[in-house]
């Protein structure tokens, strides 16, 4: 998506690699769907296509148009169908699109700035909504995302429980910068484990290692064997190289030239990963 309307244009790379969970996408339609509910179906589907063709245009498909029959009423068919669409309204999109999409939400007044940030806070995600000034000369202030600075998620934004995949992903890119290959090693590991448990999305292997619930991961993820395979090489020696899983006083035996694969391959397989679990949603 290269143009937006409530992302800076030099934030766009920053959200390419963040995750936002299943879990939230979930509640979040749970919470539109009672936010739109009317006791007059009729009512209720208008208003349901109007959210629907929201996420719709931010996704680049076609809008639906909703026609009545002569008396104002709509076939039961028309209803199944934007039930169904409500299902995927937050589920096919990927992070930018989220993020826009949850702008015109919030600007629309579905929802408040306020509970949508405590949301995005509690899923480890790395923007909020804000309000902003605006050039333009009807409003004083306008909606937009606001990307939260690495030195903030380093802080008060990271938790054990929500890792943020994109400080993970800048942690890593730091240690191969100043040298620091068994850091690289270790990021790594990190980064898949945190992305394999947002895939499996059970509370029972939040807590595990990412070794104990592979077979798990293995058969959610839509990933090919053989990068199922190099992932869990990767984490396998993180836990018997020196200083990337454990202390030692054996210098890591890694160069920098493995490091910089480890790196590059590891951004390139969780953006696979997400982009094929949204696909496997629509």
């Amino acid at each position: 998506m290269r143009f937006t309307r409530f992302i800076a244009a030099e934030d766009l790379k920053k959200l390419d690699i963040d995750i936002v969970s299943q879990d939230l996408k979930v509640y979040l339609t749970r919470l539109l769907h009672r936010q739109i509910e009317s006791e007059d179906s009729e009512i209720e589907i208008l208003r349901q296509n109007s959210v629907i063709n929201k996420s719709r245009s931010i996704l680049g498909l076609t809008i639906y148009v909703l026609e009545s029959d002569e008396h104002g009423y709509y076939h039961p068919a028309e209803h199944a169908w934007h039930n169904g669409e409500m299902e995927l309204i937050f589920r096919r999109l990927n992070t930018i699109q989220f993020a826009e999409f949850l702008c015109e939400l919030v600007e629309d007044e579905r929802f408040s700035m306020e509970d949508v940030n405590i949301l995005l806070e509690r899923d480890g995600v790395s923007f909020r909504i804000s309000k902003v000034l605006s050039t333009e000369p009807t409003t004083n202030t306008k909606i937009a995302v606001s990307v939260l600075p690495i030195e903030y998620l380093e802080t008060v934004g990271h938790s054990e429980e929500h890792p943020n995949v994109r400080l993970l992903v800048h942690r890593m890119e730091q240690h191969l910068e100043v040298g620091d290959y068994a850091g690289v090693l270790h990021s790594s590991a990190s980064i898949f484990e945190t992305v394999a448990k947002q895939v499996v999305a059970l509370p029972t292997v939040q807590n595990q290692t990412l070794k104990s619930f592979f077979e798990r991961y293995r058969k959610d993820s839509l990933l090919p064997e053989t990068v199922l395979d190099y992932i869990l090489s990767v984490y396998d020696k993180r836990n018997i190289t020196p200083l990337a899983g454990h202390g030692s006083t054996l210098p890591p035996n890694m160069s920098r030239e493995e490091a910089i694969v480890i790196s590059e391959i590891t951004k390139a397989f969780i953006r696979i990963e997400y982009s094929l679990q949204i696909t496997a949603k629509t």
